[in-house]
């Protein structure tokens, strides 16, 4: 080494990448040639592999992170939301999640590992609506939902509504989607039969969409035996599969479909469609058409000696042609090379080439079933189920976590699986809500818990009356709705529908009275209760319009 001081390494991500960027060069930081800093907004890592198992309680909700700080030793931990990446003076900018407080990290060599996050764009309702897995906070709220779906569904005796809280809709067609469709349908059936006694098993319905012509396209090109197999196990299990189909929008009460079908549900799952981190957009290097950055075969960023890139957010040149996939392998490997390839450009040495290929695939189809293949070798059944098992939980990062997991699988079948709901947040709250022509925001009848403020699109009012539907009045942006039901605690006295995709902000009661009572302005505004169907702007003792 020229300098005296250690080469700072700073990467960007706390995934896979990172995990094994800090093996690689272990003994690069323990020797003092190196100090390498990990910058990640959580301070732990989630592993995917076991998504769907703890979704089902097969594995308990904290087996499936192992703490940063018994990750990355002896690499620095820095935990904080990244900010700002400037190439140009070789630092990044974070802020703390307190209070955004900055600190500037500065660099020798940058590894950018961002992963990807939910595509929350490609059809309206998905942010509002849609249950994500990317993150543990979002697979323990879909976890929780889950469980609340069957108790709400075992006391319901609307049938209408029955059908919606046991109806559940997974998108995507991939390893994870399949996965989750699989162990959803075996789970429900189980705890109906054991722990639900009001619930007919063959009352839930499991839907699978997918936008292709066949399930898991990532065996498409090499194994397509293996999708002929699975294919039959989900049709066995009673899954519904709609293929060459996708989710054009997604609101509350119901999932609408580009082949015209709307399915009423309060469940849909997404496991498709991924988008970048806006971090990127920062850089100015190379991206490929589907945004991620690109790298030499070294995993270097070309025009550069001193960035590097690998995982999710990076197209990484497959040794076998093409570009590698996203999968969790790859962005381990890719780790461990730019770790090496750091440590060989200090030493004075060329780096070397990218050269992992990969070593299989394997998707569970629940009911201790699986397909997979190993260095081309197929795999099927209970045989497949097991190397799938062994395969993810080898790669679990901690000795801790393989245990926990392990007794965990050990102990389900004389204890049985956790069914704990845990209600993490307030069910109200402000937040965005998307509903579809047609269908309606608050009904005639209904107890009131949230104010609405059109934020884009138009409604109508409705009375219900013994002659028929009644008219009041048509809404638009700006205009606010619920406010009578919440403040005098009544029922709602008018039906208020979507004549074209609506767009609101609901505000949940406590909330509204908290600001009623705080802010002078506020309550005054809401009280006043103009769109109120019997105060303003269509009194009773008015002619109104009958709809339709």
């Amino acid at each position: 080494m020229t300098d005296q001081r250690p080469v700072r390494v700073v990467c960007l991500g706390g995934g896979w990448t990172a995990i094994y960027l800090a093996r690689s060069l272990k003994k690069a930081i323990e020797r003092g040639d190196v100090q390498l800093t990990i910058v990640s907004r959580d301070n732990f890592h989630t592993f995917h592999g076991f998504i769907a198992e703890m979704l089902t309680g097969k594995v308990s909700p904290t087996n499936i992170t192992s703490p940063a700080r018994r990750l990355f030793p002896p690499a620095r931990f820095h935990n904080a939301e990244i900010k700002s990446v400037d190439v140009d003076s070789r630092t990044v900018t974070t802020s703390r999640l307190l209070d955004g407080k900055e600190k500037v990290l500065e660099y020798d060599h940058l590894v950018v590992a961002l992963g990807s996050t939910d595509d929350l764009s490609r059809y309206p309702g998905i942010a509002q609506h849609a249950l994500q897995l990317k993150t543990f906070s979002d697979n323990f709220k879909v976890r929780n939902h889950l469980l609340a779906m069957l108790e709400m569904g075992e006391i319901e005796t609307d049938p209408a509504e029955r059908q919606r809280l046991l109806t559940f809709i997974v998108v995507g067609g991939g390893f994870g989607g399949v996965e989750v469709a699989t162990e959803l349908m075996d789970y429900f059936r189980r705890l109906a039969r054991k722990e639900y006694p009001g619930i007919d098993p063959d009352e839930i319905r499991v839907l699978l969409v997918h936008s292709g012509q066949r399930i898991l396209p990532e065996l498409a090109a090499r194994q397509p035996k293996l999708i002929g197999y699975a294919e039959k196990m989900i049709a066995k299990g009673g899954i519904e599969v709609l293929t060459g189909t996708r989710i054009t929008a997604a609101t509350r009460d119901e999932a609408i479909l580009s082949d015209g079908q709307v399915i009423q549900t309060r469940s849909i799952i997404s496991s498709s469609g991924t988008a970048l981190s806006p971090l990127l957009d920062l850089m100015p290097y190379d991206r490929d058409e589907r945004g991620r950055m690109i790298t030499d075969e070294f995993l270097q960023v070309p025009g550069t000696d001193n960035v590097w890139a690998a995982g999710d957010c990076a197209a990484v040149p497959h040794p076998q042609g093409g570009t590698c996939p996203a999968v969790a392998i790859y962005g381990m490997y890719g780790g461990r090379q730019i770790g090496r390839n750091i440590e060989r450009r200090i030493q004075g040495r060329p780096p070397k080439p990218f050269t992992f290929a990969g070593l299989g695939d394997a998707c569970s189809l629940g009911r201790r079933k699986a397909v997979s293949h190993l260095k081309g070798m197929r795999f099927y059944g209970l045989p497949a189920w097991i190397l799938w098992r062994l395969f993810f939980w080898w790669f679990v990062p901690t000795w801790e976590r393989k245990a926990d997991i392990a007794f965990d699988w050990l102990a389900g079948p004389f204890f049985g699986r956790d069914i704990v709901g845990v209600q993490v947040a307030a069910p109200y709250g402000l937040r965005r809500e998307h509903y579809e022509t047609g269908q309606a925001v608050v009904r005639q009848g209904e107890v009131g818990q949230q104010i609405y403020v059109i934020t884009a699109g138009t409604a109508d009012v409705i009375r219900e009356t013994p002659e028929g539907e009644v008219l009041v009045t048509t809404l638009g942006p700006g205009d606010h709705f619920g406010e009578k039901s919440v403040f005098e605690r009544t029922r709602r006295t008018a039906t208020v529908r979507a004549t074209s995709p609506l767009e609101v902000l609901s505000l949940g009661e406590n909330e509204a009275r908290a600001l009623a009572e705080t802010i002078q302005v506020f309550g005054a505004a809401v009280k006043e209760l103009p769109n109120e169907p019997d105060v303003n702007p269509a009194p009773l003792d008015q002619p109104v319009t009958p709809a339709g």
